[in-house]
């Protein structure tokens, strides 16, 4: 069996996080990818926002640099380590690197700490586009010889799962993400961009932080979890996010990009193809909280389908008035304007003005507030009942009454 088709799970024993993963990287065999000297790699770590390692909303900066220490054993050039956050204003990413820990790693490891945004953009072509023709991203794409993909563990209430395939995001930078997420509200829609996203930059290698994950209402606001403590590495991220589903006990259809990355033949999700060092997935398993936010997936006509999951599963969100303290990071990152900062910023008596009708229900405003004061909730009875849908059931029902009452 191929070195692409072999993947590993590492147990993290005393927090020794160094040791799982050069174990996990010598497992598979990764120096295959270490080619020559002076090689110039790209780690692409989670910098959703600026949150402290413990919150488990980044990659830990031990997973970080211990990928870096096991680098430098073949001598490369420059070693980068960038993402761009998701936030809009310029000094975000900055900022999420100093509080996420990663800044000061790279400072000690003398490595390039860089937001994506301050590098040279470049236009790509998506391969195969299921939804995208092309994307703006870093240079760095394309002139560094080895990109390393370090996502982490965690749910998603827009995608349930977040990992590999997601990670990849972050390399649209700032603002081109909202963009996305108002072009494609869907998540469908959303999913296909996301696949798109990826076979553009497509890393050779990636090492999944399981030191801490973090599972219920994420990524950004859910609850952290510390008994997992594992490290996962392959080639193939399409067969890594299967085999994270099958460790959190969650079933991989529900992951809408894990299919349809699988037909656009990214990588496979048939982890029968695949050779397992390491652990097996029975010693590691533990079933995760998963989002109250779940995907619309149905065997439908595409209209009836998204006219169901804009009405009936349209999201309300509720912004804790104790937690908030109007730092406008929601109203500032939200890509169709749907909330707006009140008449008077007097915290603890004042929230963010919301929308409903302008909202596409992105979670940008959930995922990124450093509070974690937004909280979102869907009305499926009042949904349906205030739709076409439910409006057409209640005539029905109505006739139905009525004929009988006169027969």
């Amino acid at each position: 069996m191929s070195l692409q088709k072999t993947l590993t799970i590492q147990k993290i024993v005393d927090d020794d996080v160094e040791k799982a993963v050069f174990d996990a990287l010598n497992a598979i065999e990764a120096k295959s990818l270490m080619k020559k000297q002076g090689m110039k790699i790209l780690l692409k770590p989670n910098l959703l926002s600026a949150k402290p390692p413990e919150r488990a909303v980044t990659t830990h900066p031990l997973v970080v640099r211990a990928v870096i220490r096991w680098l430098k054993q073949f001598n490369p050039s420059k070693i980068y380590v960038g993402d761009s956050s998701g936030g809009s204003a310029l000094n975000s990413t900055a900022i999420a690197l100093k509080t996420s820990g990663i800044q000061a790693v790279c400072d000690e490891e003398n490595v390039i700490a860089i937001p994506l945004e301050k590098t040279e953009r470049k236009i790509y072509p998506v391969p195969n586009p299921l939804i995208l023709d092309e994307i703006a991203s870093t240079k760095l794409l394309d002139e560094v010889d080895l990109i390393v993909n370090l996502p982490k563990i965690k749910t998603h209430s827009q995608c349930t799962l977040t990992c590999s395939i997601k990670n990849m995001f972050g390399t649209i930078i700032l603002t081109k993400k909202a963009e996305k997420h108002a072009r494609f509200p869907s998540i469908s829609q959303f999913c296909s961009a996301l696949v798109d996203i990826y076979s553009v930059s497509k890393p050779q290698l990636t090492v999944i932080d399981g030191f801490l994950a973090m599972e219920g209402n994420g990524p950004g606001a859910g609850d952290v979890v510390d008994d997992l403590k594992i490290i996962l590495a392959g080639y193939d991220g399409i067969a890594l996010d299967t085999l994270v589903c099958k460790i959190i006990g969650l079933d991989p259809s529900k992951v809408l990009y894990i299919e349809k990355g699988t037909k656009k033949g990214i990588g496979s999700s048939n982890l029968e193809e695949f050779n397992i060092i390491g652990q097996s997935i029975e010693s590691v398993f533990r079933p995760f909280k998963i989002p109250r936010l779940m995907p619309v997936s149905l065997r439908l006509p595409r209209a009836v389908a998204e006219y169901i999951g804009d009405k009936i599963f349209k999201s309300t969100i509720k912004i804790d008035k104790e937690k908030c303290k109007l730092c406008g990071t929601c109203w500032k990152n939200c890509p169709v304007d749907a909330l707006t900062p009140p008449n008077e910023l007097k915290i603890g008596n004042y929230i963010p003005i919301w929308d409903k009708e302008k909202c596409i229900s992105c979670y940008c405003c959930a995922e990124l507030c450093p509070y974690e004061a937004v909280e979102f909730k869907i009305h499926y009875f009042r949904n349906f009942l205030f739709s076409y849908l439910g409006l057409g059931f209640v005539s029905l029902i109505t006739i139905i009454a009525l004929l009988i009452a006169f027969l």
